[in-house]
């Protein structure tokens, strides 16, 4: 697996582990209650001569749920939760460094069946050892 796949899927285990009213998926928001998380546009920071590198890698993470209450408390845990965390996944040729929030939780509509819909994002700053 690639290592942004790897760390991606590191940080979908820390949020799962929370144990909220859905698990997290990649990609689009299905007709339920749930979370979902995708890359955004970001890349490498810095890449150094032995051609490791610095990659500042944005998360979006979207929710959904019938109840904003449990939707909000649920997104606002996610960044609480890995904005804390002292010590961070890693692989064999890259470790995560930091989490930080990159846009807050914040309610973006309702859909017709009164499903509340909020989305965030994350930075999550890892370091290449090839």
């Amino acid at each position: 697996m690639t290592i942004i796949n790897s760390a991606v899927e590191s940080v979908m285990d820390l949020i799962n582990a929370l144990g909220l009213f859905s698990p997290i998926s990649r990609g689009a928001l299905g007709t339920g209650n749930g979370l979902v998380c995708e890359v955004g546009p970001s890349g490498p920071e810095t890449v150094f001569l032995d051609k490791n590198q610095y990659i500042v890698l944005d998360l979006t993470i979207n929710g959904k749920h019938t109840n904003l209450f449990t939707l909000s408390e649920s997104m606002n845990q996610i960044h609480e939760a890995l904005t804390m965390l002292r010590e961070y996944p890693f692989g064999d040729d890259w470790k995560i460094v930091d989490i930080t929030t990159l846009t807050e939780p914040q309610k973006i509509g309702r859909e017709d069946n009164n499903a509340w819909l909020m989305a965030s994002a994350l930075n999550i700053k890892i370091e290449t050892k090839v």
